[in-house]
């Protein structure tokens, strides 16, 4: 059973934490929060289905991370953007309108409402499938799918990013790699077509 556990964690210790990092933006949040998933998974082992705890882990870091920002809704605090996403939105040497382009599209995907910034995260940075955000979330397909469909279309007629993109061109080039998110390939699901 610890052998088990143990490699449940390995296996989904960098999704929870990108996860709750990139909802929190707070690196000791995100590693408070990916801590007491794990304190959870171990105090319900046994009654847990094995063959769905990547959901059952993303959801309870799900509610987690909404519980975190009831509390901390009055004394919200953001950390440093220096202390960047993890290597799924990351380019290949940056220049400073795409820092700046990186820069906002991190902080209006951070205003998106819940679900719409979870459905992001998990869809487009994290790469997960619909069905596996559907069974996280405990929403149906089609639910995920236009929440999708509406955050997207929030960030694509954001000001500030379009200015951005206009003015360099970074619109498809970032969005097809945020489209793309973690192993997925699909680049004609992201922000590529906000043109």
């Amino acid at each position: 059973m610890l052998t088990q556990y143990r490699q449940t964690i390995d296996q989904y210790r960098q999704r929870v934490f990108s996860f709750a990092f990139y909802s929190l933006r707070a690196r000791e949040d995100a590693e408070d929060i990916t801590q007491d998933v794990f304190i959870r998974l171990w105090q319900h082992w046994q009654k847990i289905d094995h063959d769905r705890v990547g959901a059952w882990l993303m959801r309870v870091a799900h509610n987690a991370i909404v519980d975190h920002l009831r509390r901390s809704r009055h004394e919200r605090s953001r950390v440093d953007l220096a202390d960047r996403l993890e290597e799924a939105v990351t380019v290949e040497d940056p220049g400073p309108e795409a820092e700046e382009f990186q820069r906002q599209l991190e902080a209006a995907i951070g205003n998106l409402s819940d679900p719409h910034r979870s459905i992001v995260i998990m869809r487009d940075i994290q790469g997960l499938s619909y069905q596996e955000i559907e069974q996280t979330l405990n929403l149906s397909q089609s639910q995920v799918k236009v929440y999708l469909h509406r955050a997207r279309r929030q960030l694509r007629e954001n000001p500030i990013l379009r200015q951005l993109a206009s003015d360099e061109h970074l619109l498809n080039d970032r969005g097809a790699n945020i489209g793309q998110g973690r192993g997925n390939s699909r680049s004609d699901e992201g922000l590529s077509h906000a043109e």
